[in-house]
C-alpha cells in the first residue's frame, strides 16, 4: 500500500491479518494441494500467513510444505491439539484459520471468513465441507449425507448458542483462542468440539455458508464407516456425557488414497 505525502511515496507494509495452521503428520500426498489453494485466495483485505506444525513426519511432508509455507514447524510429539497451539503461538495475525492437510479450500474462502468477523461481537467462523474425491455413486450419496449432516448440525447448535464445530476449516479471534487456552492437549479425538464449546461461552459462533471447503473422506471408507462412527460417538459419550478422559489417546493415521 502506498502513502503520498508531498512529494514522496511512504511504503506501508501491511501486517498479515488472516494466518493459517494446518497440522500434520505424513501429509506427503496432500499438503501441496492445501497450500496451493490457501495461496491462490483471492482476498485483497491484506495478506494470507501460512504455518505448517508438522508431528515429526517419517516422509517428505516438511519438505513439501517448506516450498509453500512461511514457516514449517517440527514437533517431536503427535497431538493434533498440541500441533495447533504451538502454530497459533507462533501466529501474527488477529485472525486464526485452522485447516486440515487434506483439505482445499474455495478461493474465496479466506474472504468469506474475514467478512464474518467485521461484527465485533463473533469469535469463532466454521466453514461449509463437501467432499474432495470423485466418488463411486454410493460413496458419493454417502459423502453428501455425511457432510450435510454435519453442516446442518453445525448451523442448529450455532443458532442455540453451544456450537458444535469440527476443525477441518474454522477460524478463531487470536485473543478469543487465547481466552480459552485454545484446544485441549489430551483429546486425539473431539478436541474441537471441546474448542467450539468453549469459544461458544465467550462470543458467537456462527456458519458462514458461502466459506466452502472440499476435504478427504478417506479416514471413514478406509476404516470403514460403522467403525469410524463407533469411535466418535464412543468417544464423545466419555467425554460431554459422562465428563471423563477420552477413551482414544491416539488418532489412527490413514494414508492417501
Amino acid at each position: 500500500m502506498l502513502s503520498l505525502r508531498g512529494s514522496k511515496k511512504v511504503v506501508i507494509k501491511l501486517n498479515p491479518v488472516v494466518s493459517v495452521v494446518i497440522p500434520t503428520y505424513r501429509e506427503e500426498e496432500t499438503i501441496a494441494g492445501c497450500l496451493k489453494s490457501i495461496k491462490n485466495q483471492e482476498f485483497k483485505e491484506g495478506k494470507i500467513e501460512i504455518i505448517v506444525v508438522d508431528s515429526h513426519s517419517p516422509d517428505n511432508t516438511r519438505v513439501v510444505a517448506k516450498e509453500l509455507a512461511n514457516k514449517v514447524i517440527d514437533v517431536k510429539a503427535r497431538g493434533v491439539g498440541k500441533a495447533r497451539n504451538i502454530g497459533a503461538k507462533n501466529t501474527k495475525g488477529k485472525i486464526i484459520l485452522f485447516v486440515d492437510a487434506d483439505t482445499y479450500l474455495d478461493k474465496n474462502f479466506v474472504t468469506e471468513i474475514y467478512k464474518s468477523f467485521k461484527d465485533p461481537s463473533i469469535v469463532c467462523v466454521a466453514g461449509i465441507l463437501k467432499n474432495l474425491e470423485r466418488l463411486t455413486p454410493l460413496n458419493r450419496l454417502f459423502a453428501i449425507f455425511h457432510y450435510g449432516f454435519l453442516n446442518k448440525i453445525s448451523s442448529i447448535t450455532a443458532y442455540f448458542g453451544f456450537p458444535l464445530f469440527p476443525s477441518v476449516c474454522v477460524a478463531s479471534r487470536k485473543s478469543a483462542f487465547e481466552k480459552v487456552n485454545g484446544f485441549a492437549e489430551d483429546m486425539a479425538c473431539a478436541e474441537d468440539v471441546n474448542f467450539s464449546r468453549k469459544m461458544g461461552k465467550i462470543g458467537r459462533c456462527i456458519i458462514n455458508k458461502n466459506a466452502k471447503a472440499y476435504t478427504s473422506v478417506r479416514r471413514i471408507t478406509n476404516c470403514g464407516k460403522g467403525k469410524m462412527y463407533s469411535m466418535y460417538f464412543r468417544n464423545y459419550i466419555r467425554v460431554f456425557i459422562l465428563n471423563q478422559k477420552p477413551w482414544l489417546t491416539e488418532f489412527p493415521h490413514i494414508n492417501t488414497i
